[in-house]
């Protein structure tokens, strides 16, 4: 799994988030969908479809003939959670497992002094020597 993840590049690891997404969406959804569709088709004043919001708990209900059909709740941490929480371990997981261009340094701070650039020193021919005649503040 981690070689397989290590050659992920960006673009694939946001694939695979609106994948997972497309697949919650369905599996979650297509349940409620199909239920308020048949109350949508039912006769007229026999199917009726009620959505609330109590609590932070979203509660969709479908009734046809006075008996309930279908019923689904979940609250706002349920969905936050199952939005949020795999596409981040699938992220943190990816970062984990990339290779890191060049190797980790020894510790932070510190890297090979052969390959840290060396700052330019000022030769004394390249100075110049003139001076401006203008008053010092």
């Amino acid at each position: 799994m981690k070689a397989f993840l290590a050659r992920w590049r960006p673009a694939h690891v946001v694939t695979a988030w609106v994948v997972y997404w497309i697949g919650l969406a369905a599996v979650t959804l297509t349940p409620t969908i199909l239920a308020i569709s048949r109350a949508a088709s039912a006769p007229k004043d026999t199917a009726n479809v009620s959505v609330s919001m109590a609590n932070t708990v979203l509660k969709i209900t479908v009734t046809m003939s006075g008996r309930v059909a279908h019923e689904a709740t979940a609250s706002l941490g349920q969905m936050a959670l199952w939005i949020g929480v795999p596409p981040l371990a699938l992220y943190a997981l990816w970062l984990f497992t990339r290779r890191r261009p060049g190797g980790a340094p020894a510790s932070l701070g510190e890297g090979d002094p052969d390959v840290l650039p060396r700052p330019a020193a000022p030769d004394a021919a390249d100075t110049s020597h003139v001076h401006s005649r203008a008053p010092h503040a």
